[in-house]
Order: C-alpha cells, then structure tokens, then sequence
C-alpha cells in the first residue's frame, strides 16, 4: 500500500502453484510473478477497482504479507488499520513491513534456483530470522495489540532491494531486512538501519544464538542463550539498570588473545552497543528497546504515564553485562 499526491496506490502480488507442488527429480521452471495496481481516493477504492478488472476472483485470505510505504505510514495509519480490520478474510497472523523502494519492483525480486518468491525474505521472514537473528520481524497481531500502548515504541522492519551479493549468471535482486521503522504513540517516529539497532538483540525474545565478531574482526565468539533483565530503580522519575547475563563459545582467536581479555571485549562490546541503540533512538525521542514498559506495566501505583514517559538515555544509570567465554573445541 502506497500515498502519494492525495491519492492511495494499492499493488497485490500472485504467486503460481505450479512451481512450488513439483514432482521429484523435476526442473523447476520458473514462473511468471503476477502485479496487480490500482489508484483510488481511498484504499478500498484502488481493491475495487482491481477486483473489476481481475479475471479471477481476489481472495484476501491468501494474504500472507503487507508492506507499507513509507508516505501511507507516516500519513495514513489510521486508513490501513481500518481496512484490515474491516476485510473479513485478512487474518490478524501476516507479517507487516515498511519501505521506500518502489514497491512494484519490491514485488519483482527473485529467489534462488528459480524458486518462487514464497521461498524470501519477504513471505518467511521466520525462518530467515531462525539462523540469522539480528531484526524482529512484525506480526500484525502484535502491531495493533501495541499501537494504542501510551509508552515504548512498535519497531516495523524496512525492506531493500540487493543486487551486490547473489548471482545466478545475472545478478539477483534479492529482498533484504535492512532496519526498522519507528511508531511511538500513534506518531511514525523516523527509520533506524541495522547497524544503528545492533543492541536490539539483547532484548528480543527466543534469541538462541548471536554470532559478535571484534577486534578488528580477529575475534569471533557465537553467544548462547542470553538473558536480560530491566530493573527499575525507584525516585521522583524512574530509572533503570540493566543486566546482561549468559554464555559464549570462542569461534575465532587469530591473535591468540587470553580468555579473559576476550570476556573483557566481549562485554565491553555489548554494553557499547546497548547504549548505542538507546541514544539513537534517543535521537528520535523514542524509547527504541521499550525499556520504560517495565514501569508501565508494573509500577502504575507509583508513577503516572506522563512520567514513565520522559525516559530518555539518561534514565539508564547502569549497564551490567556478564557473558562468560568457553574455548570450545575442535573437530578432529
């Protein structure tokens, strides 16, 4: 969905089943992508309009994927959530992305081996993040069940288009998560890239696995399991400690680095990191790791929500991180 010069640009994308029920041992051939587009003065005025035009009836239960301009989120939330709430058969289980690509060729991008584009970033960010867990993905569920929430910040990743990295005789033009687009309080707050949000992923949950590299990349350790906790500290406005606790596996010592002087990066790393985020998101008055949500959730009694609300980066007083490193072994 698109907002451009007063009016709503609706695009829809059809996937073939022929290539995704093969038979064993077939060559996949590769299958056209279907582009539906349409303008209105209003959303369901563009789905109107390509209902009429469709040679085939449009059904919405099949949807497993929105994305939002950039323009439509900043301008017209409240049109895209009334649409969805409204459309009987849209379920509340699709995932939800942001960009400012031009989402037409956002729609075009490939998959590998010429496999659909079910098979991308774009239709199973899931399991994408299940070997690689850098960003949160976004449910809708989860966005509607926090858009209204007066404290914290709903994170909806962006997508981009890459072109640098794959190759199949051509270049391939691959979707790629590549940030998150910040809404606090009803308000679209402002876009944060990967790098910007490296201290996300120790607050997200059903991490299992962080691979950090430093030292000038000659160190290389892979974090299992790490837990984090939000403590809040009492006083005429609320502040808050941070503590980072778990262990790690040394993948790589190519200068041969004691283990403690290895602990030391690594946790001194991490903690960087976590403030890093907290000040940019700072930057755009928002609470970007939804640190304040702990008093909101459970400290009504002592302190109102116009107060919970002025966190800023100094309400972190103290960032504890305690990520103790194993050698690992080798395979022989």
């Amino acid at each position: 969905m698109d907002y451009k010069e007063g009016k709503f640009k609706l695009y829809i994308q059809g996937l073939s089943f022929g290539n995704i029920a093969k038979q064993e041992g077939a060559a996949i051939e590769q299958k056209p992508i279907l582009i539906g587009e349409a303008e209105g003065e209003s959303i369901p005025a563009a789905a109107g309009l390509l209902e009429q035009m469709s040679a085939l009836p449009l059904n919405y239960g099949h949807v497993q994927t929105i994305i939002l301009s950039k323009n439509i989120m900043k301008e017209k939330m409240v049109d895209v959530m009334e649409i969805i709430g409204r459309e009987p058969l849209l379920r509340y289980s699709f995932f939800l992305f942001g960009t400012e690509e031009n989402l037409k060729s956002l729609m075009q991008t490939q998959s590998f081996f010429n496999y659909p584009q079910l098979y991308s970033v774009v239709h199973r960010p899931d399991r994408l993040i299940q070997y690689n867990y850098s960003l949160p993905i976004m449910i809708y569920h989860q966005f509607t069940s926090h858009y209204y929430r007066p404290v914290g910040t709903i994170l909806i990743p962006s997508l981009t288009i890459d072109k640098t990295h794959f190759s199949e005789g051509k270049e391939k033009s691959l979707s790629k998560i590549n940030g998150e687009y910040l809404i606090s309080r009803q308000q679209f707050k402002g876009w944060l890239s990967k790098k910007d949000l490296s201290g996300l992923r120790w607050f997200s949950r059903g991490i299992q696995d962080s691979t950090l590299r430093f030292g000038t990349e000659n160190i290389s350790v892979s974090v299992k399991n790490p837990n984090t906790k939000i403590i809040v500290l009492k006083g005429k406005n609320p502040s808050y400690k941070i503590v980072v606790k778990g262990k790690a596996v040394l993948v790589q010592n190519s200068k041969n680095k004691q283990l403690k002087e290895v602990e030391n990066e690594l946790n001194k790393k991490i903690k960087n990191e976590i403030l890093s985020t907290i000040t940019k998101g700072d930057r755009l008055n928002t609470d970007v790791l939804n640190i304040s949500e702990k008093s909101y959730k459970y400290y009504l009694n002592h302190w109102n929500t116009e107060t919970i609300r002025k966190f800023n980066a100094h309400s972190v007083k103290e960032v504890q991180v305690e990520i103790r490193v194993d050698p690992g072994n080798f395979k022989y």
